[in-house]
């Protein structure tokens, strides 16, 4: 009975560090996932203004003013490098249809890369899936949308 005391410290020394990792793991995880979900509705919300933009030069220029929207916007964890005014972190694109009579789509496009700088977790990480100059943890977010062409009805 007098050694019961003991073995309860020795079982939480051996537990302790797993819990804590696994907290910080959920934690981190979390943060991963609200950086993407912020991605997600920066191209979400792009599209749909590209889709219903009613100027042909908005178009022909790369749609200035919805890139604007987002030149500010920054990530809430920085988990991932984004910059919005980078054409490769942020692109707008509107693809025309094979048919004259039917509207084209609008595609966004969003990249995002693994701040290994500034995230000793995602140093472990990548370490741990061997991703070390690879890709495979950066965000590639692709969000196509009808576009209604209001600028090709103008006279």
């Amino acid at each position: 009975m007098r050694f019961q005391k003991g073995q309860s410290i020795v079982e939480f020394t051996l537990l302790l560090p797993l819990f804590l990792l696994f907290i910080f793991v959920i934690i981190y995880f979390s943060m991963i996932f609200l950086d993407y979900m912020t991605l997600s509705t920066v191209a979400r919300n792009s599209a749909r203004e590209a889709s219903v933009v009613e100027s042909a030069t908005e178009y022909a220029n790369g749609y200035p003013t919805i890139r604007k929207h987002y030149e500010d916007k920054r990530l809430p964890a920085a988990i991932y490098d984004w910059d919005p005014t980078s054409e490769s972190d942020f692109k707008i694109d509107y693809k025309p249809s094979q048919d004259a009579s039917e509207h084209g789509n609008v595609m966004v496009t969003v990249n995002a890369k693994l701040n290994d700088d500034g995230s000793w977790l995602a140093g472990i990480i990548d370490g741990l899936t061997d991703n070390k100059g690879t890709s495979k943890l950066d965000l590639h977010i692709t969000c196509t949308m009808y576009s209604e062409d209001n600028w090709k009805t103008q006279k």
